[in-house]
């Protein structure tokens, strides 16, 4: 009977160092996120509208190489759109109001965002690659020191593009390990129940 009894008492102490979860925050939060998603894809769709008419119009004035790389990067930005609204499938709300939904929900969304980085991290540097690979005869010294006008767009390029790519990619690794750490602590929220 005494054994029984420490089981309970052991069964308790169990259930009272289980963490608190409170539903009410953690709605609000799904809920928060909802919207973030919704404005991120709404600019994310504007970014790439954008993108595409900026190729369009490159394919249509420029001729060869810088034609087919703006053709290349007009697949590109659809891809990537396409990428991303389908990364995101089953994220958008959860199944119940439960607080095992919610953080399923949660679990769900960190997930989708390392992938989504991933995506960003792997489809800027491609971009950057095939950019230099088809700019390659503009960076030879002896051609960018006698055109003025390709050495300044090659210096605006620089100091632009340059750090935006450095920070989109520093971004990515802070996100992923960042979402990483998020799923780390939901699991052992879902522990007993996974």
């Amino acid at each position: 009977m005494s054994e029984q009894g420490n089981d309970w008492s052991k069964w308790g102490e169990l259930w009272r160092e289980q963490p608190e979860v409170d539903v009410a925050r953690l709605q609000r939060i799904a809920s928060r996120k909802l919207w973030r998603m919704r404005i991120l894809v709404a600019l994310e769709i504007v970014g790439s509208i954008g993108a595409c008419v900026q190729c369009v119009r490159l394919a249509t004035l420029t001729s060869g190489r810088w034609q087919l790389w703006s053709i290349a990067t007009l697949a590109f930005v659809l891809a990537l759109q396409w990428l991303y609204l389908h990364v995101r499938r089953g994220t958008w709300r959860a199944s119940s109001g439960d607080v095992q939904s919610l953080l399923r929900l949660t679990l769900q969304r960190a997930a989708a965002g390392i992938r989504l980085a991933n995506i960003n991290l792997w489809g800027t540097l491609a971009w950057v690659a095939l950019s230099v690979l088809v700019g390659l005869p503009e960076l030879e010294p002896a051609r960018w020191q006698a055109d003025p006008k390709l050495k300044s767009l090659l210096a605006l390029q620089l100091v632009i593009n340059g750090p935006l790519i450095v920070a989109v990619i520093a971004f990515c690794i802070w996100y992923i390990r960042r979402q990483r750490a998020r799923i780390t602590r939901i699991k052992d929220l879902l522990e007993p129940d996974v």
